[in-house]
């Protein structure tokens, strides 16, 4: 059987890859083949689940033009199928003299990627946010959040098949 186009790999890349290609051209004919048995079985099902904001990219920078994109993505992508999130921000720490100049660095990057309400905090505000965190200076970062991916991966999942796309499991790829 002849298919548009083969994707390989049922993580969050191959399935997010798939979706939008079925949304910018419906009808194309898809198939996703996943060498497991079910999605996001590697990275995607066993990372930290978080949603990036683009803090560490240098601005401008296809990096950190590709990360703000994908993090107004899938927040819109939750919105609409009530997939579950939080964005619950993050403190990054410096615990020594040596690392304020990083911390520094971040928070200009930060700024330059368009991220509001950073912070630059002190021990005190530190431990109001993370009470067993210890640091010289800190900063806030309210965009970042968390989400399970996995969750993610099987919405992709039930949309590509509503959309026509074929998902194989169990058959690797190997040449």
């Amino acid at each position: 059987m002849k298919k548009d186009v083969l994707i390989i790999g049922g993580g969050i890349v191959g399935l997010a890859t798939a979706y939008r290609l079925l949304l910018e051209k419906p009808g194309l004919s898809l198939t996703l083949v996943e060498k497991e048995a079910g999605l996001a079985k590697h990275q995607t099902g066993h990372n930290s689940g978080v949603i990036h904001s683009g803090l560490y990219y240098k601005p401008h920078s296809l990096k950190a033009l590709n990360c703000i994109a994908g993090y107004h993505q899938i927040i819109n992508f939750c919105q609409e199928y009530s997939i579950p999130y939080d964005i619950c921000g993050k403190v990054v720490v410096a615990t020594s003299v040596s690392e304020l100049a990083g911390l520094d660095k971040l928070y200009h990057r930060g700024l330059a990627n368009g991220l509001k309400g950073l912070k630059l905090l002190c021990p005190r505000e530190i431990q109001e946010i993370e009470p067993y965190c210890h640091g010289i200076r800190g900063l806030f970062v309210p965009q970042t959040g968390i989400v399970d991916y996995s969750k993610v991966a099987s919405k992709y999942a039930e949309l590509l098949i509503n959309m026509g796309a074929e998902i194989v499991f169990g058959e690797k790829v190997i040449d």
